[in-house]
């Protein structure tokens, strides 16, 4: 299986703490976690992991941290052939507070600077394309170039790019935070008819097949006109740091082996709940045979 993904890629920086920040002040962090990040790039991650002829088309800056993702993304046998390297821009950095005792977790971003670039694609055409908006014209590019690739995209937040990307796609995977600033409710996964309005709300960006990831509660999606929730796994969770992103790169694996969609959302979420449990964000994807593991050990679920 041949998988483009189409995105954005950042240098990690995780620290464990479970204090209220407060300013002018120093904090000693005693554990932490670096490695390389993003939506795009976490998902390519887990599929070259996991076997897949992964490429990645990303854009770093020509400096010490891009020279550094490079190595890193040579070692998780990840295609840099089509990495953008731009040295107009300085290459994104996160720094990231994880609190262990809840999972949750503070990110601040420096982002790089997009201009115009040329792509440089894949030598064999891909099976599957994940994108996560960043690099929006060349997503573009890559949605048209191959209309026989099965097109997933991650959508976190309402962005420019969302009304543009998100209707050539085959599946629209979208957060609780975009759905809910795009369509104006809360998700109440008890109010059918709220539901209903939600997708319907939704169809107005993708009318294939919307999915919604809603955290602790789960994932919804609509099949055949029909509404569906699946719950999510208990876990105990120390860094919820990348687990979307991950849930993302499953669901394209899966979705890739044909199984059906229930079960690929089933497999994505468990996959993405494992994460949890590791600090950090790529390094805590865990293995496939793991993640069979588990599923086999939850008979009355799959």
């Amino acid at each position: 299986m041949k998988i483009l993904c189409v995105g954005q890629i950042v240098y990690d920086l995780t620290f464990s703490m479970n204090e209220t920040i407060i300013e002018n002040r120093k904090y000693v962090m005693k554990e932490r976690t670096e490695c390389i990040g993003a939506p795009a790039t976490n998902a390519a991650a887990l599929l070259a992991k996991w076997g897949s002829d992964t490429s990645l088309i990303a854009r770093i800056g020509d400096d010490f941290l891009g020279k550094e993702i490079l190595d890193q993304l040579h070692k998780l046998n990840i295609s840099t052939e089509t990495i953008l390297i731009d040295p107009s821009t300085s290459t994104s950095i996160s720094c990231i507070l994880a609190n262990p005792l809840n999972g949750s977790r503070t990110i601040f971003n420096h982002p790089l600077q997009e201009s115009h670039m040329e792509p440089k694609w894949p030598k064999e055409d891909p099976d599957f394309i994940l994108i996560d908006g960043r690099e929006t014209e060349i997503a573009l590019q890559a949605l048209k170039k191959y209309p026989n690739a099965t097109s997933v995209m991650d959508a976190g937040s309402v962005k420019p790019w969302t009304s543009t990307l998100a209707p050539l796609v085959d599946y629209f995977v979208c957060s609780e935070d975009l759905s809910r600033t795009y369509t104006g409710q809360e998700i109440d996964i008890q109010d059918m008819n709220k539901l209903s309005a939600t997708f319907s709300k939704l169809a107005e960006l993708n009318k294939k097949h919307i999915v919604i990831t809603i955290g602790g509660h789960g994932v919804l999606y609509q099949e055949n006109q029909k509404i569906y929730h699946i719950p999510a796994f208990k876990t105990k969770t120390v860094d919820s740091t990348g687990a979307g992103d991950i849930f993302h790169g499953a669901f394209v694996y899966f979705l890739g082996h044909n199984y059906p969609l229930e079960t690929v959302i089933k497999l994505a979420s468990l996959t993405a709940s494992i994460s949890t449990e590791t600090m950090g964000g790529m390094i805590s994807i865990p293995s496939l045979k793991e993640v069979m593991q588990r599923a086999k050990e939850m008979k009355s679920i799959f």
